[in-house]
C-alpha cells in the first residue's frame, strides 16, 4: 500500500486525466510526485507545493495554498496571493523585484533537482508509476533534466533570448494570456492618447512580409515544444489591423504555411480543445487590438475575407461613450465609430472585446462616462463569446494624462469609487437574449506580464 499524493486535497495525481505518464517516489523521507502531460511537466511535492515547467524545461510556475508564482518569459515574476477575510477577500498581485524573482527560482529549482539526482542516482524509493513505473521513467527523466538545469543563468540567457526576438510585450487582453504573440508591427499607429504609456518612444512600424516570417520562425524556434500549450495566435502590436488588408492577407497567408486555422460555421461554436491541446502547429484562431478610427473605408467583405484566413477575435479599446471624455483623453474615436466598427466585425462573423476605461475623468465626467457608455455597450450587437472588460485606469507619475488631470484639477475616483463606476456600469447593461449576453470581466494592466 501507498499513501498517494493528492491534487489539490480531492483526486490522488494517479487518477488525474490529463497526466498520462507520471511516477511517485520518496527522496529521503519525502514524497514527490512527477506528472507529465501534453502540455506541461508538474512535480508535486508533500504540502500541497506544485511546481511546474513547460515543456521546453522553462520554469512556470509554483503554487503553495493560497499563493501562487508565475515567470513571464521575459523573466518578470508575478506573485498572487489570496487576501484573508479580514483583508478584504480577493486577490492581490504584485511583479516581484527582479532579486526576489530569482530566489522564487532557486526555491523551486532545489527540490526538483535533488528529485532529478535521486531518480538518476538510484536512490530514489519509487512507489508507483502510470501507466507503468519503466515506462514512466522512460518519458519522465530527459523532461526532468531540463527542469532541473533552468537555474537562474539559464533563465536569465532565456529572457534574453526571448527580448531579443520579441523587445518586449506591453498587454494582451485577458483571455489571450495564453496565446502565442506575433508581431506583424511595433508600437502604436496612434499614440496619442493620454492615459496610455505602453508604446510612449517606441516608432510605429510594420514588418515586411519577409520580416514577419523571420521572426515567426524564430518565435516558434524559442517556443519550441512548448507551443503544445499554446491556445491560439494573437497578432501584435497594439493595433496590427490597421495594416491595408492587402499586406494583412500576406501576412495571413504566412501564418496558414505554419500554422492550422480552423473556421468555425459560426464563431459562438467554440473550437474545442480536442482541435488544439497538445499540438505544436493547431490553434483556434487569430486575435488582434484594432481601434474604432482608423481604416474607416473597410467593408464587411473585407472583415470577412480576413475571418476566412483565421481572424476570430478582435479587441477593441472604447474607454467611453462621452464624446467629451473622449476628447479630453485625446482619443480620436466616437460612440458611432465604435458602433459602426462592432457592426461590420459582427456581420462578419468576427467575435469581439470592447474595453472600457474605469475612473477615466475623475469626478468631473465620471456621471456621463457611466451614462453614455452604457447606452453605447447597449446599441453594440455583442453576443455569446464576446467580451466586455471594465479596465480600471492606471496613471503613471509623470505621464500625459497627469499632467492634464493636474492642469484641468480632475479630481481621481479611488479605488473604492472606480469598482462603484464598474457596478454601475454592469448593472445598467442590457443584452438580446436571443443572441445570449457576453462575457463581463476584469481587466488590470499594470500586473501584466507575458
Amino acid at each position: 500500500m501507498t499513501d498517494d499524493l493528492h491534487y489539490q486535497d480531492q483526486r490522488p495525481l494517479n487518477d488525474v486525466p490529463a497526466y498520462t505518464t507520471g511516477l511517485q517516489f520518496r527522496v529521503g523521507e519525502a514524497r514527490v510526485y512527477v506528472a507529465l502531460s501534453a502540455t506541461e511537466l508538474a512535480v508535486y511535492l508533500e504540502g500541497d507545493l506544485a511546481v511546474h515547467y513547460d515543456l521546453e524545461g522553462r520554469w512556470v510556475k509554483t503554487a503553495d495554498p493560497g499563493q501562487f508564482w508565475r515567470r513571464s518569459l521575459s523573466g518578470a515574476v508575478l506573485h498572487t496571493r489570496k487576501l484573508s477575510a479580514e483583508e478584504g477577500g480577493g486577490l492581490a498581485r504584485m511583479v516581484v523585484p527582479g532579486n526576489e524573482g530569482n530566489a522564487i527560482l532557486a526555491a523551486a529549482n532545489g527540490p526538483v533537482r535533488q528529485a532529478y539526482e535521486a531518480l538518476c542516482g538510484g536512490t530514489a524509493a519509487i512507489e508507483l508509476g502510470r501507466p507503468n513505473t519503466e515506462t514512466a521513467r522512460e518519458k519522465i527523466i530527459p523532461a526532468l533534466a531540463l527542469a532541473a538545469g533552468f537555474d537562474s543563468l539559464i533563465a536569465a540567457r532565456d529572457a534574453e533570448q526571448f527580448r531579443a526576438i520579441y523587445g518586449r510585450v506591453a498587454v494582451l487582453p485577458p483571455d489571450q494570456y495564453n496565446a502565442l504573440v506575433l508581431q506583424a508591427t511595433e508600437g502604436c499607429a496612434y499614440a496619442g492618447c493620454t492615459f496610455c504609456e505602453l508604446y510612449r518612444g517606441v516608432a510605429f512600424r510594420r514588418k515586411s512580409v519577409e520580416e514577419f516570417r523571420q521572426h515567426l520562425r524564430a518565435a516558434v524556434n524559442f517556443h519550441g515544444e512548448s507551443l503544445r500549450a499554446r491556445r491560439s495566435i494573437f497578432l501584435g502590436e497594439a493595433n496590427a489591423l490597421t495594416q491595408p488588408v492587402s499586406m494583412l492577407k500576406d501576412i495571413f497567408r504566412v501564418l496558414n504555411e505554419q500554422f492550422e486555422l480552423p473556421v468555425p460555421e459560426t464563431p459562438s461554436a467554440a473550437v474545442p480543445a480536442s482541435w488544439w491541446l497538445g499540438s505544436k502547429t493547431r490553434f483556434d484562431g487569430v486575435s488582434s487590438f484594432m481601434d474604432a478610427f482608423t481604416n474607416v473605408n473597410r467593408t464587411s467583405r473585407d472583415y470577412f475575407d480576413l475571418r476566412h484566413a483565421g481572424l476570430r477575435r478582435v479587441y477593441i479599446g472604447m474607454e467611453s461613450g462621452d464624446a467629451g471624455l473622449l476628447k479630453w483623453l485625446k482619443k480620436p474615436a466616437t460612440a458611432e465609430s465604435m458602433i459602426h466598427c462592432v457592426q461590420m466585425l459582427k456581420e462578419s462573423d468576427i467575435l469581439v472585446g470592447v474595453i472600457v476605461l474605469l475612473g477615466a475623468g475623475g469626478k468631473q465626467y465620471a456621471e456621463a462616462h457611466v451614462r453614455e457608455t452604457t447606452r453605447v455597450l447597449n446599441e453594440l450587437p455583442l453576443a455569446r463569446n464576446d467580451y466586455i472588460y471594465f479596465s480600471p485606469l492606471h496613471v503613471f507619475p509623470g505621464s500625459q494624462y497627469n499632467v492634464q488631470a493636474m492642469t484641468d484639477s480632475i479630481t481621481t475616483l479611488t479605488r473604492d469609487e472606480r469598482q462603484q463606476q464598474e457596478q454601475k456600469l454592469r448593472l445598467a447593461l442590457r443584452f438580446d437574449p436571443r443572441r445570449d449576453k457576453p462575457h463581463l470581466a476584469h481587466y488590470e494592466l499594470e500586473t501584466f506580464i507575458y
